[in-house]
Formats: C-alpha cells, structure tokens, sequence
C-alpha cells in the first residue's frame, strides 16, 4: 500500500523527470501492477527522499544533475519479470525510448541508461574500490558524473542499513516477489547476494551514505547470514 507521504515523494521525483505526462502515468502503472511488492513505488520514493536529504551534501542537488538522478531512480526497475535476468538491459531500452524526444542530449540520455544497467550489480560496476579511510579522498577524486552514478547505485543499497524490522520486513516483500522460487532456492540466492556485499571493503561508495548506512547495513547482512 503506498503512502501519502509515498505517493508525494513519488509524484516530486517524476516532476523532475523531462518526460511527457503520458509516459509518466505509463510508468506509474509499471510499478504499481499486483506482484511488485518490493521494487515499486513505495521503493523509488524512498530513494527520491534520501537523495533530497542527503544529495546536498555530495553536491548533487544541482538542477542539471538531479534530472539525470531523477531519470535513472524513476526508471531503474521499470522492467521487473520475476526470474528474469535482464531486467535491467530492458529497463535501460525503455528509458531510452521513452525519453526520445525528451530535449535531453543522447550524452545524458545514455547516461542514464548506463546508470540504469549497473544496477544490475551494484558492486560490481567498475570503479576504484574505496576503502573505509580514504573514502573521502577518493571519492571526490571521482569525476562528478561517474560520482552520480555511483550515488544512485548506492541509494538503491541503502535499504540494506535500515532499521532491523524495516530490513525484515523489506526481505518478506522480496520473498512475496518470488513466488517461483522454493523457499530454499530463495534463501540460497538472498544468502549468496548478502554475502558479496557483506564482504565488500565498503558498501557504499559515497562518504555522506556510508555515514548514515553502513554500520547498521552490516550489522543486518551478518545477522541475516548467521541466521540462514
């Protein structure tokens, strides 16, 4: 069920989007059809809200980059097949179809499509390994455009340092997304996924959300992998 308060963040976040109204009532639809339970609205309003309150901080909250922001979170999950494994690919071919006649250039637009696909795998995307004492360092060596990216695949991790209950909770939704899976085959893939992140160097790539995230974030994946 999505919130007022959902529901507004939602609606600020596709305010910055330079699409049609068509094209946004076409993606609320996408994201609020009966088997998303996890990655629909509720969870692109979330990541709107901590990038407007923590942004500021990275210097992201600059109207040309927020648009790019804004575009990647709105369409990042747009494509959502259970058991598919190229969700991403064909969420990133949605954006850019859908943002053809958007006024942003073909350099931003696949931009953000590019953001879109490395949400694939988080950790995964290639860029410097940052290690918990020279995070700062490093990251504002990043280029500011490759720093976006990564603070949007960072915003999409932060779930993972929520409070222990919400964490709980976003992992019953996840299983309801599921339903093709056994329950061992579940918790075989949460178990393998949790495990990659929790034996990252960092987490988070950005200073300001590995501050607010990541000690809790790691307090929750070693207690999901003790548990299984």
């Amino acid at each position: 069920m999505t919130s007022r308060k959902d529901r507004s963040d939602f609606n600020a976040l596709l305010a910055r989007t330079p699409l049609p109204d068509s094209a946004k009532a076409q993606l609320l639809a996408m994201m609020e059809t009966k088997d998303r339970h996890y990655h629909g609205v509720n969870h692109l309003a979330l990541l709107w809200r901590r990038h407007r309150l923590y942004g500021g901080a990275e210097g992201l909250t600059a109207p040309a980059f927020e648009v790019l922001i804004a575009s990647a979170i709105a369409y990042h999950d747009c494509v959502y097949d259970q058991g598919a494994r190229d969700n991403e690919k064909r969420s990133a071919e949605t954006w850019m179809r859908v943002s053809a006649d958007s006024g942003l250039s073909q350099e931003d637009r696949l931009w953000v499509a590019g953001t879109i696909e490395a949400t694939a795998d988080h950790l995964g995307y290639p860029a410097p390994t940052m290690a918990p004492l020279d995070r700062r360092a490093q990251w504002e060596k990043t280029p500011l455009r490759e720093r976006a990216r990564l603070w949007v695949l960072d915003l999409d991790l932060t779930p993972l340092g929520e409070k222990p209950a919400d964490f709980d909770r976003n992992t019953e939704l996840l299983r309801l997304e599921s339903p093709h899976l056994s329950d061992a085959q579940f918790e075989a893939g949460t178990r393998g996924f949790l495990k990659r992140i929790f034996d990252a160097p960092a987490i988070y790539r950005s200073p300001t959300l590995a501050e607010h995230f990541e000690t809790q974030a790691r307090a929750n994946l070693a207690r999901q992998l003790q548990a299984a």
